[in-house]
């Protein structure tokens, strides 16, 4: 194993990180970053492989809660308690340069939302930033004068309530507009996913408004990926695929985990996998009751299944404090990437100016970037 205990030890001093070297070889040759968000401790890891080294490179940013994530072209958007904030890639600007990093997300917009318990978080074709409002069973997208405004809802939700009636959490895009969603159980009572039986999760197609899948425990993050619909069946501690014309759900592996977070890069498909949010087995929960027949013990992890053979890779492993993992993003041909917090964001010698005329790229750059 590969240890990155003393780059997180400022900000998590009780988290221990393992690193599988299959995973740290993949993400060099592919040359990829990874983002990877801890939710309840509101960690966001960016995770790169510098040019030289031969070990990860973890940068740990803060935010109160982080949830979903997504790109879209140069920009990043993340999820957060009360608020989603906007980045775009600074070093994407002409004269911009970095002799360490590629990408270097910098806020650029703060939108208030309230407490909406958001969830997983996606761009539409033309940009706008929609993402899942748990605790009012919507999709929503910000809102120059609201919190936010409605985008979608399942059909069987009769009102926009705090209720968290069906706990709708995942969403995926196709061809830039909303296709599924993925919710633990088709209720229009408060709470109402709460006393249904464990399986009776769905993937919900947003344009026909009806069931493209069901019998799933506690599913998350639906993801089209070259043409096949993937799932994450979370309460049973598997990866599937569903047949988009008959519903059929198979199973692809299990992983061992509860996850959450589905992302694509090479053959692989990546996500985090959680331990129970409080200590203790749930009577009958299949993914409980499979890991306690099997003398497994619950993880926190960043797993890769294999598309084509199945086979799960620990690739990076959270041991102390660290028990939820929720979303994952990829950021192709990129070694290296960085995410300003809003306090460097703020520093005095960070200017980039979109000017009128064209300076030289040495002006333009000269001194400007220093956090990067």
């Amino acid at each position: 194993m590969i240890h990155a205990q003393s780059t997180l030890q400022t900000q998590q001093s009780h988290t221990e990180v393992h690193c599988n070297p299959e995973w740290v070889q993949l993400q060099k040759e592919l040359g990829f970053s990874l983002l990877l968000g801890t939710r309840s401790m509101g960690d966001l890891h960016v995770i790169g492989f510098p040019p030289q080294g031969n070990a990860l490179h973890f940068q740990v940013a803060n935010f109160p809660l982080c949830m979903g994530m997504a790109l879209h072209g140069e920009q990043l958007a993340v999820a957060c308690q009360t608020d989603v904030r906007v980045y775009h890639n600074i070093l994407s600007l002409p004269g911009i340069e970095s002799p360490v990093y590629q990408r270097c997300y910098s806020p650029r917009s703060l939108l208030f939302t309230g407490d909406l318990d958001a969830h997983e978080l996606a761009f539409t074709a033309d940009g706008e930033v929609q993402f899942v409002a748990a605790k009012y069973s919507c999709i929503v997208a910000p809102s120059a004068s609201h919190s936010v405004r409605e985008v979608w809802r399942p059909r069987f939700i009769s009102a926009l309530l705090p209720e968290d009636r069906c706990h709708l959490n995942g969403l995926c895009m196709e061809g830039g507009e909303l296709k599924y969603v993925t919710c633990f159980a088709v209720t229009n009572e408060t709470a109402g996913w709460r006393g249904q039986p464990f399986n009776s999760g769905v993937v919900w197609c947003a344009q026909t408004q009806e069931a493209v899948c069901t019998g799933l425990v506690q599913p998350h993050s639906p993801r089209i990926h070259n043409g096949d619909l993937y799932v994450l069946n979370s309460g049973a501690g598997e990866f599937g695929r569903i047949d988009q014309r008959t519903g059929q759900y198979d199973c692809i592996a299990f992983v061992g985990g509860y996850g959450r977070g589905l992302s694509f890069v090479g053959d692989y498909a990546v996500f985090g996998i959680s331990k129970p949010r409080h200590d203790g087995y749930i009577p009958n929960f299949p993914l409980h009751e499979r890991l306690k027949s099997l003398g497994l013990a619950d993880r926190c992890q960043l797993v890769a299944v294999n598309l084509k053979t199945g086979d799960v890779m620990q690739a990076i492993t959270f041991e102390g404090e660290a028990r939820e993992l929720f979303d994952t993003v990829v950021i192709p041909d990129c070694r290296q990437a960085a995410v300003l917090s809003l306090d460097e964001a703020q520093h005095p010698g960070l200017r980039v100016i979109d000017q009128l005329i064209s300076a030289p790229a040495a002006e333009v750059a000269r001194g400007e970037v220093s956090a990067c």
